[in-house]
Formats: C-alpha cells, structure tokens, sequence
C-alpha cells in the first residue's frame, strides 16, 4: 500500500478520496435517511386520512340515517306491511288489504281462498285464488294498488271474461286470478 501511496498521483489519491467519502455518504442516505423519510412520508399521509375522517364523520351519522331508510324503504317495497306478521296472520292481512283496495278502487271482490303454494329455494309461496268483477279501468287500478299496498305480490294465473256481449271502451269484466305472495323460510 505505501508502495502504491509514492507512486500515485496526488490527483488520483484526491480522486479517491473523493469517492470513497461520496460512497460513504450515499450508503449513509441509502440506508439512514432514506427509510426514515419514507416513514415520515407515510405516517404524514395517514395523518391527513385521519384528519379527513375525523372532520368528516359528522355527515357519517347523516349518511347512515338514510342508509337505514332506504332499507326500510327497500323492505317495505318487498313485502309491504307483511313483514313483521306472523304466519298465522299474514292471510287475514292480505285478505282485509285486498277488500281496502277493492272499496277504494270501486271493484268488487267476490271471493278470496288463501291456499300453500310449494316452497321456490328459501321461500314458500301463499296462493290467494281471488275473484273480482270489475271495469278494465277499474281493475287495472286495483293491480297497481295492489303493488303499492301489498309489496311484492305476483299474479301467477289470470282468466278475464267480458260480462256483455257487446266490444265497449271501459267493459264490465269478470276476473280470476292467483296471487301468490312469498315469504322466507324461518328455517332457512
């Protein structure tokens, strides 16, 4: 090595100096500052994220009131009042809705016979076998009201004979249909 330190130049000797700091110093910033800086970045960034939420969470209460509405909204739109009746009462329900909506729509509901359907995956099925004589206006209102007061009701079967002979605009109609309700399975 002293033999190497006489015979070099003072430039080369500078040189490598020079480079052996510089390598020092970056092995320094590579592995001493760099990680740290990185980590500051990083709790900085979840500093702002927090400080977001935190200004942020009185609308959080806001937002999960209307949440919970539109669920209440979404489950009335399903079953409609039904939901939290019993079995045993659900029939009656639907019976004394189905006459509500047959005096406020001016049809007049000749029979109704509740019955079991068959169970469709999770739900099982109650029939209503349902007799009206109505208008076609008349009727036609009756289903929407129907939909509106009952929630999610399906006509499965439907039989629509004319009481007159004569075509008419608004005739006289005698109706037979199914309605079928489902109701989820307690079990399932």
């Amino acid at each position: 090595m002293d033999d190497f330190l006489q015979k070099a130049e003072p430039r080369t000797i500078a040189m490598l100096l020079i480079s052996v700091v510089l390598m020092l110093a970056c092995i320094q910033i590579l592995y001493l500052v760099l990680p740290q800086f990185k980590q500051y970045r990083q709790l900085t960034n979840s500093y702002q994220l927090l400080e977001r939420a935190s200004s942020s969470s009185d609308g959080l209460m806001q937002q999960l009131a209307s949440a919970n509405e539109a669920v209440k909204k979404l489950s009335y739109k399903l079953h409609g009042d039904m939901s939290g009746l019993p079995d045993k009462q659900m029939e009656s329900y639907i019976i004394g809705r189905l006459q509500k909506v047959s005096w406020e729509t001016g049809v007049e509901l000749a029979s109704v016979v509740p019955g079991r359907g068959r169970q469709v995956q999770m739900f099982q099925e109650i029939l209503f076998d349902v007799q009206i004589n109505a208008t076609y206006f008349n009727f036609f209102n009756w289903l929407q009201t129907i939909n509106e007061e009952l929630g999610y009701i399906v006509v499965k079967k439907f039989e629509i004979r004319s009481r007159g002979g004569q075509i008419e605009s608004n005739p006289q109609l005698n109706i037979t249909l199914t309605l079928v309700s489902y109701r989820m399975l307690r079990n399932a």
